[in-house]
């Protein structure tokens, strides 16, 4: 009972601490979130166009958060 309270305390307290080390937050202020912003705000500005081609789009997006290195930032798209 001992070592299952220890390794439960362990992975709780390693999942609350893995996301505040993640960078792809585009509110931070660190390079990477700063690059993730600027893929957010390009993404956000080509959609306004009427003619907005959605494919290219999505794939710009897409290969600015790689090179950004925060793909998961656009997997929902």
């Amino acid at each position: 009972m001992k070592k299952f309270s220890l390794f439960s305390a362990i992975a709780i307290f390693a999942a609350l601490t893995a996301p505040a080390f993640a960078s792809c937050d585009t509110h931070a202020e660190d390079e990477q979130a700063v690059c993730a912003s600027k893929c957010e705000d390009a993404y956000l500005k080509d959609q306004q166009g009427w003619t907005a081609d959605m494919t290219k789009i999505k794939d710009s997006k897409k290969a600015c958060d790689e090179k950004c290195g925060c793909p998961q930032n656009s997997k929902g798209l």
